[in-house]
């Protein structure tokens, strides 16, 4: 996966047949001939019939890219439950991202091409190969025709180098062999022909319980996390940080296999304000209920949001409301805050055109905790657009999830943090071939293999923290992903 960027070869392989042969495809960047065969990916399936059922990769650079290239038919559909269909893939490779509230979702079973990427040019290595794999596409039917590339990226690259997250590489985009979406009241079937899942039909879900029997939960306690805290406290107060967010997680091992998607159910039920989603393959699930967009995209809309400060939630309307205004007057939570503002302001502000902040945050809240959060819109320069995965590269980590100055906070993190963070608090969503899509914050998250469950939370320390408050606010946290698991309900 290492080879250099002159090196750089294609080749197209017949499924159980013998290499076809592609005159002046080398893949992207090869050389001189890198316009050639840009041009050559775009037309591949046009000029190249037989190629249309061919096995193809390529590496370059960081990447990796497998595709098995078919045609793709496009047409509305009927009304279904997205995760009916996440349900029916079993163990296949399998994407789900839903926003009940807002009506919106995208399911991906299969995988038509994998794009894996790793090391700091990740986000620009997955962007040139989505340009490759949506060229490559040969569409049919009457609908929208809108290719979607469904994945995720880690939090930073190599922080999921362990076994923890063996399969999960620093970033990695799939573009399924069936999806069904909905934007609105539209709802839109893309199947590739020919392919296994072309004609699925989902069944009702058989709903029950994520686990049967006892789990056992190990959290370590607070006494880890404390000291972390007091260590980033130091370094702020020495000048070298304004603010570090520090996780820790939770492992859970069950006396049977997890159910994920009644897993899914249940978070849906709870949150349905937040974007739910799952990343799997085999038995292997990345899942959960995000309430923090880190960037949307929508023709020249750019859309974000800061979500910083964090509060519970209180057991009568009054004592809800009293928790609210004291987090909304607290000035520890509105500093910390605030740092997230600032960077959103200055990313979208060097790339966009007419950025609009709300004047004040509001207060989000969900079943289990309240947030300090402020909307973020901007309009993308015509004269050079500026991209969904360069947006992506560009804002991530936002202060919400890493700190500030970003790199002296990646810095410390690396040095001190002890978890292995992954794809948590990293972004995952989609990508269409217009240009268009999501990525949200991996947060509220957990990865399931099997019986056993892991699940990540943090906290942002700035210099009024209290170490055993943040701990305690994890926790919180922790409860938005793990109560259905545990306890039935957070």
């Amino acid at each position: 996966m290492n080879a250099p960027e002159a090196d750089v070869t294609c080749r197209l392989d017949a499924v159980g047949g013998p290499p076809v042969n592609v005159p002046g495809w080398r893949g992207p960047g090869a050389g001189p001939e890198a316009g050639a065969s840009r041009a050559s990916a775009a037309g591949l399936v046009e000029k190249h019939p037989q190629a249309t059922r061919q096995r193809a990769s390529f590496e370059r650079g960081a990447s990796f890219v497998s595709a098995l290239i078919r045609a793709f038919r496009s047409e509305r559909c009927t009304a279904l439950d997205p995760l009916q269909v996440f349900a029916a893939a079993g163990t296949a490779p399998r994407f789900y991202w839903e926003q009940p509230a807002a009506e919106r979702f995208c399911v991906g079973i299969g995988c038509a091409a994998r794009i894996s990427v790793h090391g700091a040019d990740r986000f620009a290595e997955a962007e040139s190969a989505a340009h490759e794999v949506f060229g490559s596409m040969n569409w049919q039917g009457a609908g929208p025709r809108l290719g979607h590339l469904v994945g995720g990226f880690a939090f930073a690259p190599g922080t999921g180098s362990g076994n923890v997250w063996q399969g999960f590489p620093d970033g990695e985009l799939r573009l399924p062999e069936l999806v069904y979406w909905r934007e609105g009241d539209r709802y839109v079937r893309d199947a590739s022909i020919g392919s296994r899942w072309a004609d699925l039909q989902p069944r009702p879900l058989a709903l029950g319980q994520p686990v049967r029997g006892p789990a056992e939960i190990g959290n370590g306690g607070p006494d880890p996390y404390v000291e972390r805290v007091q260590r980033a406290l130091a370094g702020i107060r020495a000048g070298e940080l304004d603010k570090v967010v520090i996780a820790r997680a939770v492992h859970v091992t069950s006396r049977s296999p997890i159910d994920t998607v009644a897993w899914l159910v249940a978070l849906r039920e709870r949150f349905p304000s937040c974007t739910l989603f799952a990343v799997g393959e085999g038995d292997a699930v990345f899942l959960g209920a995000s309430p923090e967009r880190l960037v949307r995209v929508r023709g020249e809309t750019v859309e974000t949001v800061a979500l910083a400060g964090t509060a519970p939630r209180g057991a009568s309307t009054a004592a809800d409301r009293a928790l609210g205004e004291a987090l909304c007057d607290s000035r520890k939570n509105g500093h910390e805050h605030a740092i997230v503002v600032q960077h959103l302001q200055s990313v979208l502000g060097a790339c966009c055109d007419d950025l609009e902040v709300a004047a004040e945050p509001k207060l989000l809240k969900t079943r289990t905790v309240q947030h300090l959060c402020t909307e973020l819109r901007a309009r993308r320069r015509a004269a050079a657009p500026v991209s969904l995965l360069e947006l992506a590269a560009r804002l991530h980590p936002t202060p919400a999830v890493g700190g500030a100055p970003r790199e002296a906070a990646l810095r410390w993190l690396a040095a001190h943090e002890s978890v292995e963070r992954g794809w948590f608090a990293g972004p995952v969503g989609f990508l269409q071939s217009n240009g268009d899509g999501e990525f949200d914050v991996a947060l509220r998250s957990a990865l399931v293999r099997g019986r056993t469950a892991t699940a990540w939370a943090g906290a942002g320390i700035v210099a009024r923290s209290e170490p055993r408050a943040e701990f305690t606010e994890t926790e919180l946290k922790l409860r938005t992903v793990l109560g259905p698991l545990l306890w039935g309900a957070p």
